[in-house]
């Protein structure tokens, strides 16, 4: 029987890495998973490695890899004989396979996955398997297989970072004396993958405006070597990209309904101009918002302060207002807010203090700092935004 007809498979335990803290900071993460390999006979194998490293460039796409990691290799099988930390199953005529069992060290201070349209930085395990040919002087046979793996990161349980990110959100700026915005949300922490609720209010300060248009967005900035070149720094703001977006038009015949994700509330009914667009803005209107966060690394890139990539995300709260000369300002109040990986609580390794008969010593002897790369990752807390654009009605 020819080796060919053999398949290798790899199946990690899960798609993804998750670290703990800044990359100075982090502790090593463990990757481990299993190896089959589907044939009619057993084989006799006489080498079997596991490789964690970046992911090679494609072809036909132009971005760059620019991860620094070389590679981390496991000796799953040498000379036939496994290694120290992986684990030899018997051959199952059931199923007609073999299994080993294979774990990996990763550093701590590796940079997170990541793509960008001009550069990316990803990961892959690379299972490759070699026996010796049926036929003694033929040559050994090979196989080869590799699956993606992501490496996310999350603040570490006492950092400010996360105490900063669970605060909710309650910003609110004047805009001329004429309106006052207000941007609500429950936290400052968007996942992946799931709807984001938030508020907006539009509070009068002056007669004669009109509402137009309400909506809320996700904008995503992307920062690095690579943009430098091509962007100048006073055109920061032009590099972001809209990642979410929920809007409506507003006028009186569908105010009550819902329209994409987005729900229009006033305590008294509204009043409308004729032959014009828009509702009279002379009393507090509440907006209620739906964001649909999109997958992760398609779509959306999760938080990075610190790396050659580095990523950050604003919650703006958008509307089209008339003045009382019929000129239309876009109004737009924007926010800090985190996009960070959604982790099950039963992963994050808490350190027992109640177990140690070193606390007293310990709680001593720390000293806490935040350093500059921890403050720039809290500017989300310094005060609200507000962007204007006039255009003729």
């Amino acid at each position: 029987m020819l080796f060919s007809k053999a398949k290798l498979q790899l199946i990690p335990d899960s798609d993804h890495i998750v670290l703990h803290g800044t990359p100075r900071d982090a502790r090593c993460a463990v990757v481990s998973g299993r190896i089959l390999l589907a044939s009619k006979v057993p084989r006799a194998v006489n080498s079997l490695t596991v490789r964690f490293r970046p992911k090679q460039e494609d072809l036909l796409n132009p971005a760059m890899s620019i991860a620094c990691l070389s590679e981390i290799t496991c000796t799953v099988v040498k000379d036939g004989r496994p290694g120290p930390t992986s684990q030899e199953l018997a051959y199952n005529p059931a199923t007609m396979s073999q299994e080993w069992r294979f774990s990996i060290g990763i550093p701590g201070n590796i940079s997170e996955t990541v793509f960008s349209p001009s550069a990316f930085i990803a990961y892959e395990l690379v299972a490759e398997l070699r026996t010796a040919s049926v036929v003694r002087w033929a040559p050994f046979g090979k196989l080869s297989c590799a699956v993606p793996i992501a490496v996310k990161r999350l603040p570490a349980a006492d950092s400010a970072l996360l105490a900063v990110a669970n605060e909710s959100v309650c910003v609110a700026a004047k805009w001329r004396d004429r309106i006052e915005l207000t941007t609500i949300a429950g936290s400052r922490v968007v996942h992946d993958s799931r709807p984001f609720q938030v508020s907006g209010v539009v509070r009068p300060l002056l007669k004669g405006m009109r509402l137009l248009r309400v909506g809320f967005e996700l904008r995503e900035f992307i920062d690095g070597p690579f943009e430098s070149s091509s962007h100048s720094s006073s055109s920061s703001s032009s590099r972001g990209s809209t990642v979410a977006r929920c809007s409506r038009d507003v006028n009186a015949a569908t105010l009550a309904l819902y329209q994409d994700s987005v729900h229009v509330n006033m305590e008294f009914p509204p009043c409308s101009v004729q032959r014009r667009s828009g509702i009279v803005v002379d009393q507090e209107i509440q907006i209620s918002g739906s964001l649909q966060i999109p997958k992760p690394y398609d779509d959306i890139q999760y938080d990075i302060s610190i790396g050659p990539i580095r990523v950050s995300h604003e919650l703006v709260f958008a509307v089209s207002i008339v003045d009382e000369v019929g000129q239309v300002h876009n109004v737009r109040l924007s926010s800090g807010i985190y996009a960070l990986p959604c982790v099950s609580s039963a992963t994050i390794d808490l350190p027992r203090y109640e177990n140690s008969s070193k606390d007293t010593l310990l709680a001593a002897g720390q000293r806490w700092t935040l350093d500059s790369s921890t403050a720039e990752s809290i500017d989300a807390s310094s005060p609200p935004h507000l962007w204007i654009r006039s255009t003729a009605a």
